[in-house]
Formats: C-alpha cells, sequence, structure tokens
C-alpha cells in the first residue's frame, strides 16, 4: 500500500511539473513570437521546470489541488496588436494543456501497455486528468487566471474594467470561492465534460 502510494506521489508530481512547465513555456513562446521579448529577457523562453515551478504553488497543488506556476512576465505594449497579443498569449497556457491532455489519452488508446510498463500508463493518466483540470481552472474569467485576460480583451468596456480592477483582490477571491462547494462542484462538472469530449475526440482519431 505505501508502494503504491508512493508511486502514485511521484506519478502525479512529475505530471505536475511537466503540465505547469509546458503551461507557461507556451505563454512565453506565444509572447516572443508576437513581438515582445521580455519573457526571453527574464530566461522563461525554455522547457527548464527550474525557470518556471513555484515550490510553495507546486506543494499547494499536490495537497489541496490548487496552486501555481511563476507568471511569465509579458509586456503588452511590445505586441503589434496589443489586445490580439494578449488574447493569443492567454490562450496559449490552457491551449497547451488541453493538447498534452489529447495527446496523453491517444497514446493510452494506442499502446499496448505490459506489467513492466504500467507506470507509464499510470503517469500517463495523471498527465490527464491534471491538464484538463489545469485548461479549466485557467480559463475562467477571474483574475489572475488566463481567462479573465481573454474576457476583459474580447469585451472590453466594463467588463474589462472590472476584471482588471479585482486583480489586487485575485488571491483572496479564488481562495473562497474554492471553499464554495458549488464553486468546486462546477469545477469538477467542466473537467469531466472536457474529458468525454477529449475522449471522444481521440476515439474518432483513433
Amino acid at each position: 500500500m505505501f508502494n503504491r502510494s508512493l508511486s502514485e506521489l511521484i506519478f502525479v508530481s512529475i505530471a505536475v511539473i511537466v503540465s505547469l512547465t509546458i503551461h507557461e513555456y507556451s505563454h512565453a513562446l506565444a509572447a516572443t513570437i508576437l513581438g515582445d521579448d521580455t519573457p526571453k529577457d527574464y530566461d522563461r523562453l525554455t522547457l527548464n521546470p527550474f525557470a518556471h515551478i513555484d515550490v510553495a504553488g507546486l506543494i499547494a497543488l499536490l495537497i489541496v489541488r490548487f496552486g501555481w506556476a511563476k507568471p511569465v512576465p509579458v509586456n503588452p505594449y511590445n505586441f503589434k496588436n496589443r489586445r490580439m497579443g494578449i488574447i493569443l498569449t492567454s490562450l496559449a497556457g490552457p491551449l497547451s494543456n488541453i493538447i498534452l491532455a489529447f495527446l496523453s489519452v491517444v497514446i493510452l488508446f494506442k499502446v499496448s501497455f505490459t506489467e513492466g510498463t504500467l507506470g507509464v500508463a499510470e503517469f500517463l493518466k495523471s498527465l490527464f486528468f491534471i491538464n484538463t483540470g489545469l485548461a479549466v481552472f485557467n480559463i475562467l474569467p477571474i483574475p489572475p487566471l488566463d481567462g479573465s485576460k481573454i474576457f476583459a480583451e474580447l469585451f472590453r468596456g466594463k467588463v474589462s474594467y472590472y476584471i482588471y480592477s479585482m486583480e489586487r483582490y485575485s488571491t483572496v477571491l479564488l481562495l473562497m470561492l474554492l471553499w464554495f462547494t458549488p464553486f468546486r462542484n462546477l469545477l469538477i462538472f467542466l473537467n469531466q465534460k472536457l474529458g468525454i469530449f477529449l475522449i471522444s475526440i481521440a476515439e474518432i482519431f483513433i
């Protein structure tokens, strides 16, 4: 039992580190492609986990399923189109999680795992669930999540004003919402729907 729990913790930890690293790298890559070299200047255009992982955020994600990585610094005024630059850079993180989740379930369907490779299957399952969760969570229009910037720039006006004005209270707001059972149930529901959708697409793809 102890060995099984320890191995599960290792698989989940690696999956979390990989997922958060690729999520933040995707933000950095998108910003760089769109004309902002700020991520590169801060050494964030890298797949080195140590450049992206926040230790406290990683521990929190493993324990209470709510965590964070180091945000990628971006200067939106370097974008040729500021509005589209913010939207695409913000979208890159959750989109990378959806792609990772999709690839992991495709591999699970395509590969026949033996007793000696069951650990790989467990890792892919962890990768799938973690990435669907990260995609759903980060796309929410709540500061400082990626979705808040996407919604603010898409709708602008009063919507943008209210979203950006809430950023100073973002941490407290998120913690309060995560303690609110209906909000947690909504996250679980959306996570399940995204997972089912990706599995359906993977079945068609295969």
